[in-house]
């Protein structure tokens, strides 16, 4: 047998028992470069399996996808069908994704676009939108600035960021931390099972909630929060309304409430299984349980119009004017 003969059967043998390597099999990452004309509020549906992907916000009435695709891409899905856009990387059909060489693509859209936007272990990012905005991802990191309208960001394991988002807020992740800077929503909600929420807003109404994280929130003139927390401690900064109401739950952590101003509000505050009860509202003390092992506050501060309720479970509350 020649030597060529040899090589090409053994090429062929390689080729049917598939041991060609990957490197062969895939090309480079492809490119795009796509524009379209597009209603000013089209509604758009952006669709990634991993990779980086920034999504911009601009005046002029065009959609534009510049970068490249993943590795293991077929194709990119760029439509208009009416007044909805599709903007789909698609992936071919299997359960191992490997390499490096994954999308990263940069996405210009009016301003007043509305935006459903779909990731596995994509981050993302959204910039600069008047609309209505959702984004979930699965093991990517979301953040969004400069977005005005109702704004849900969710990702399971994942940090979860914003900057500048106003409208009505929510913001969640499973084991990832929230941060929030320059909120300027009326509404917002953050919720986090084993991350911390670090957030600052002028918000009238908010809601934080985590199971093994800790919550810190600065915050303006409120007139409805809620704070629970497992195993994490809770602290927040704010003005109190008048008829403005204020709820704290803990089990395993500290409750911390510093209020700015007067306070005109019905105080009720209970310790239970350890713990203690500082109050620097007002002259009233807590009363200590007749077993030991809890406390508990009752009083009115000014005219009462309020409503501050604190409960804990072998944990301390503080109440003090900032």
């Amino acid at each position: 047998m020649s030597m060529k003969t040899l090589v090409n059967v053994v090429t062929n043998v390689a080729l049917l028992s598939g041991l060609v390597f990957s490197g062969i099999a895939y090309a480079d990452q492809q490119r795009v470069d796509e524009r379209l004309e597009v209603p000013a509020d089209v509604f758009v549906k952006i669709e990634n399996m991993r990779g980086d992907v920034r999504i911009s916000g601009t005046d002029e009435n065009y959609a534009e996808v510049k970068g490249e695709l993943d590795k293991y891409a077929t194709g990119l899905t760029f439509t208009l069908d009416g007044s909805t856009l599709s903007i789909i990387v698609d992936m071919e059909e299997r359960n191992n994704f490997s390499g490096d060489e994954a999308t990263d693509l940069s996405i210009t859209l009016p301003r007043s676009a509305k935006l459903s936007v779909e990731g596995v272990s994509t981050d993302f990012w959204v910039n600069d939108f008047n609309s209505d905005v959702r984004v979930n991802s699965v093991s990517g990191d979301l953040e969004a600035q400069n977005v005005t309208g109702n704004i849900r960001l969710n990702s399971v394991s994942g940090d979860v960021q914003g900057k500048n988002l106003a409208g009505t807020v929510q913001m969640k992740s499973v084991s990832g931390d929230i941060l929030d800077r320059s909120n300027k929503a009326t509404t917002v909600s953050y919720g986090s099972t084993s991350g911390d929420i670090n957030a600052a807003s002028t918000a009238s109404e908010v809601t934080a909630e985590t199971v093994s994280g800790d919550i810190e929130l600065a915050l303006d003139e409120v007139k409805e929060l809620e704070l629970r927390s497992v195993s994490g401690d809770a602290e927040a900064y704010f003005v109190l309304l008048n008829n403005g109401r204020v709820t704290g739950e803990s089990v395993s952590g500290d409750v911390a409430l510093a209020i700015r101003g007067n306070v005109n509000a019905k105080v009720s505050a209970q310790v239970s299984g350890g713990g203690s009860i500082v109050n620097r509202l007002s002259d009233a003390r807590a009363e200590e349980s007749r077993w030991g092992i809890g406390a508990s506050l009752e009083t009115t501060i000014g005219s009462g119009s309020g409503v501050i309720e604190v409960t804990t479970m072998s944990g301390d509350i503080r109440l003090t004017k900032n």
